[in-house]
């Protein structure tokens, strides 16, 4: 079964330059994720620096860019996105608000297509961005009955999801730190 790793790109130096390279401390947080990172079969991330800056840095390499990792939010999402301190408000978000799981699910085909791209056996890393990953991963967590408790994902921080004919069928809370 295949397993995807999708993780939040690391710090970076200028908050307010969407085209900043990672700040040191991101750069320090990668090397020590590399120090444990399985062998990736495919190595992804979406257009940002930050984001192919960290799958460079943790994975060794970084094979392409992908585009479906990187959203059009919308304002009312990218609005909400800093307000949301625990995997249970994103939880309560994805109940609440009529937008928050049709973008979840727009979300899950991406990463699925991701995951089909390897071998039975394979792991693929995916770097995105906080806000992003979120929605999808509680909506998986939900399906599948996984546990929904602890902080949003922080730098680094993300889910593993294994995958069977291409349908999601466990995941796991990846945490950096």
């Amino acid at each position: 079964m295949p397993t995807l790793d999708i993780r939040r790109h690391a710090k970076r130096q200028d908050l307010a330059d969407n085209q900043s390279a990672l700040a040191q401390a991101g750069r320090e947080m990668c090397e020590r994720l590399a120090k444990t990172a399985p062998k990736y079969a495919l190595v992804v991330a979406s257009p940002l620096p930050r984001a192919k800056e960290t799958a460079e840095r943790v994975a060794g390499r970084l094979d392409s860019v992908e585009p479906g990792l990187l959203p059009d939010l919308g304002s009312y999402a990218s609005s909400i996105f800093g307000e949301l301190r625990m995997l249970a408000d994103w939880a309560r978000l994805l109940k609440d608000h009529p937008d928050a799981p049709k973008f979840a699910e727009e979300q899950l085909p991406t990463w699925s297509r991701l995951a089909s791209r390897v071998r039975e056996k394979d792991r693929v890393l995916a770097v995105s961005h906080g806000g992003i990953i979120e929605l999808p991963a509680i909506l998986l967590m939900q399906r599948l009955g996984a546990t929904i408790e602890g902080p949003s994902f922080d730098y680094g921080d993300g889910v593993s999801v294994t995958y069977a004919k291409g349908q999601p069928t466990a995941i796991e809370l990846l945490r950096a730190g």
